[in-house]
Parts: C-alpha cells; structure tokens; sequence
C-alpha cells in the first residue's frame, strides 16, 4: 500500500493573549519529508504507532509534513493557510494513493476559523476526492465536530488521561487503514454532541473517577458486533466555539442504525454523570500549608491553572510567592517561563546573586511580577530524554535555563525560555534536582504529571491559583460555545 502521513497538531486556548505564529511550530516541532519518518520510528507517540505498524506491513510511506506547537491562542491564519496548503499539496502529488494518515489534535482553531481541523480535513479530502481513505487520529481533548466527522473515514482519539496510549492509536489506524482498503469494512458515523464542557483534572482516567467509568463502558461497547470504532472525547473546555465540549463519535460497519444506538447510550450516560466532573481543588495557601507539615515528602502540588499544554502563560508566580511568604523549606518549583530572567540569570552566571523580576509578564492572569533576589545555582541549554511513561524516550527542550535559590536555597525554581508542561521527573534531574530528596514539588500540569509523580509522591494536591487552565469555568467569559451548556447553565 502507498499512503501518505502528515498533520498538524494544536491545543488552542482561545483565551490567550499569545498568536500563535510559525515559531512555535519551529520550537516545538516542524517535520517535512523523510525526516518525518526518521523521528517518528519508535516514538511514543500516534505517529510512532503508525510509522512502525505501517512499514512492518510493507508499505510505502509518502511523508508530507507534521507540525506541532505549545498550545496557546488561535494560530495566525496565514500560517494555518500556509501549513495546510502544504500538507494538502504534499498529498495531492503523491497521488495515486491507497490511503492518508493523519496525527491532529481536534482542538484547533486559526484567526477567524474556528474548527480548524474540520477545515483541514476538508481541504484533504478536496484533494484526495471521495474514494481514497482517510483515517484520523485525535488527542483526547478533542472538540469532535460534524465537519471532522464528514471527511475523515475513520476517527480514533486517545482513550486515557494521561495520555499513554498515543502509540496504540496510531497502531490501530494503521491497521484500520488496511482493513478498510481491502474493503473489509464499510463505516458509517453517528455524532452526539453533549453539552458539557469539563474542567481537565476532572477529565482524569487514573483512579475513582467519573471519566474512567465511561471509558470503561465505551471499551465494552466497542466489543459490540458491527462496531468498527467509539471515540469518547471530553473536549477542550478552553475552546471558546460552537462545538466545543464532550462527544461521542461511534462508526459501525454498514449499519447506521447500529452507529446511533451506541452513540445515543454512551452520550445518555456521560450526560447522568454530569454532577460528577467537577473538579477537587485546594487553596494556595492551605496546600503550601498542608505541603510543608506532612509527616512525609515530597508532596506535589499541581499549579493546574496555569499549564502550559493548555495554554497557561506558565509563568505564574501565586504558589512561589506563598512558599516564599511562608518560609517553606525544601521545595521546588517547575517551572517559570520568563525570557527575560533566565537572560539575567545568564549573565549574572552560576554562583551569581543579584534582583530578579520574574514571572506574571504575559498577562494579568497568572499572578504578579515577582521582585525577588536569588542566587543562580545553575544555567544553561537544558534538554532531557523523557524517562517515562508518558513520551518515554523522547527529547525535551527547555532552551536556555537557569536553576534560581530563594532564601538560603531552601526554593529553587526552574527558570526558562519555553513554556514546558511538568510531566516528567527527569526535568527536575536535568538541572541536578533530585525530586525525591525534596519536601515540596511544584509542577505546573494539570493530570499528566499524574504519570509520573504519583508513584514517587506522598501525596498529590490539586492547587486552586489563577490561570487559562483554571478548572473553575466560571471565571471565563464564553461568547460563542453553544447554549444552554453545563456546567454554564446548571
């Protein structure tokens, strides 16, 4: 088989304040021909999955461009129009083809266009035209729309949160991709759009909550004859569009009663578990308190207001400035995106002390500046090797760096140029921490950090500051998410 892969991959906060422009996809990551290949082979990631599936069944691969970006606000137009023109173009010369695989988000939207991967798939499917197959693989905060629904053949989004499945997904379209060249399945959507939209934490699969029992009982229902595909997305609640908020999209074999049905019980019963997502929240100061008399360490504190994978500033400064305030004592912090600190950081140089102004400079959300003195313990170009689970083996870069101490070294704050979310001990390591010889961690995530930390921690907090993540909805002003909509209109 001769298939093209490719996609374009954004999380946009239409709340932020940050456009996303092509730079971010060139820091993130901006993969074009066979490069594609060669970075996704073994990866823990949809691609990854698809790459090593495919070439184990013997295909031809045709790789047209991936682009990722941190999320944050609606990527500018001309640089949607400009990647997807690129993507589409890819595909249309290596034509004839037996197939397309593409890794999306589903949360995505450019200046003036809202369902910017239903635009995307659109325009694929203009240039592949009606009988080529297209399969689609989504993150779990999916806003699943009826335009997706319409062009794409087959759609699968990770099923759990943290997301550790990625690589499974892409397996799965691969090889749904084959089954469905060979003509062994005919599919046939049914799209239910729930009104719900749900804060992250509560989106959790780990542990006792109301989003594992659901995707519990949507991989029962996948086991129902005829059913070729159920995807069950809690969606992006920081989307400010039409569609945004949980659906089910569930693809039968030929029978599209069959496809209604099981879309129709699943959704019923994410809908009478409604009451059960709100999130569990501490205050700052409670937990900075509770953080520094247990009886044990280290005690993670999770800023998920201000995460940076859902487009926080990440440099918000509320907790550092109540450990600071409340004299805590073996905590550190991961991490403070701020440029213009770590530039001063460097030039001061390891063992240098001098007055830092840092954090709160992206916008008024995330907490004030902070004028703070601290000694520079560390800096440099800081990258590191994921340990796992989530994206084990691959690379993250923080860019240039600085490990800053407050208060004799009793907090240290990880200080750096790209805003990073904190899913993995081996950030704190880079920089010559150890996590597990400190009382306090605080890691700027809002469930992926989960993976990782849980089983190193004594105990996990959900901290309640301000932010573009923050799981309280209220504090958001939506405009164009239809209506009524829970938790909106209770």
């Amino acid at each position: 088989m001769r298939v093209a892969i490719g996609g374009i991959s954004h999380e946009t906060n239409t709340f932020s304040s940050i456009r996303t422009d092509i730079g971010h996809f060139q820091r993130r990551m901006l993969l074009r021909g066979p490069t594609l290949i060669a970075a996704s082979r073994g990866a823990g990631n949809a691609l990854g999955g698809v790459v090593d599936t495919a070439l184990a069944l013997g295909w031809e691969l045709v790789p047209t461009i991936f682009a990722s970006a941190t999320p944050s606000g609606r990527i500018r137009r001309g640089v949607f129009e400009s990647l997807t023109k690129e993507l589409a173009d890819g595909i249309g010369a290596a034509r004839p083809l037996d197939g397309v695989l593409l890794a999306l988000h589903g949360a995505m939207a450019a200046e003036a266009l809202d369902d910017a991967d239903g635009e995307l798939l659109r325009r694929v499917r203009h240039t592949v035209g009606p009988e080529t197959p297209i399969v689609v693989t989504l993150d779990f905060h999916a806003n699943l729309t009826p335009t997706m629904a319409q062009h794409a053949d087959i759609i699968l989004a990770y099923e759990t949160y943290p997301h550790l499945d990625t690589y499974a997904r892409g397996a799965d379209a691969a090889l749904l991709l084959q089954r469905l060249r060979r003509g062994e399945i005919r599919p046939v959507h049914a799209l239910r759009q729930i009104p719900m939209l749900t804060p992250l934490p509560a989106q959790s699969t780990e542990g006792q909550t109301a989003m594992r029992d659901l995707a519990r009982q949507a991989q029962d229902l996948r086991g129902t004859p005829g059913i070729i595909a159920l995807t069950l997305t809690p969606g992006f609640p920081y989307s400010d569009i039409h569609d945004a908020g949980l659906a089910v999209l569930a693809t039968a074999d030929g029978d599209a009663a069959l496809a209604e049905e099981t879309a129709g019980r699943l959704a019923t019963a994410c809908w009478d578990r409604r009451e059960d997502f709100h999130a569990i929240l501490m205050g700052v100061e409670e937990a900075v308190a509770v953080a520094m008399t247990a009886p044990a360490g280290p005690v993670v504190l999770a800023d998920v207001s201000d995460n940076p994978s859902a487009g926080g500033s990440g440099d918000g400064t509320v907790i550092l400035a109540e450990l600071i305030r409340a004299r805590a004592s073996g905590a550190a912090l991961a991490t403070i995106a701020d440029a213009q600190a770590v530039a001063r950081g460097t030039a001061l140089g390891a063992g240098g002390s001098g007055i830092f102004r840092l954090g709160g400079k992206v916008d008024r959300l995330h907490g004030p500046t902070l004028d703070v003195s601290a000694r520079v313990r560390w800096v440099g170009d800081c990258r590191f090797t994921n340990s796992g689970p989530m994206g084990a083996g691959s690379l993250t870069r923080l860019g240039q760096t600085a490990l800053l101490e407050f208060g004799d070294g009793q907090v240290e704050v990880i200080v750096c140029q790209h805003r990073v979310q904190v899913l993995d001990p081996a950030l704190f390591r880079a920089v010559g921490i150890e996590p597990l010889q400190r009382r306090i961690l605080v890691v700027k995530s809002s469930v992926h950090y989960r993976a990782a930390f849980e089983s190193l921690a004594a105990r996990v907090i959900d901290v309640d500051g301000p932010g573009l993540s923050s799981p309280d909805l209220s504090r958001f002003a939506y405009r164009r998410v239809r209506r009524p909509m829970w938790p909106l209109e209770p």
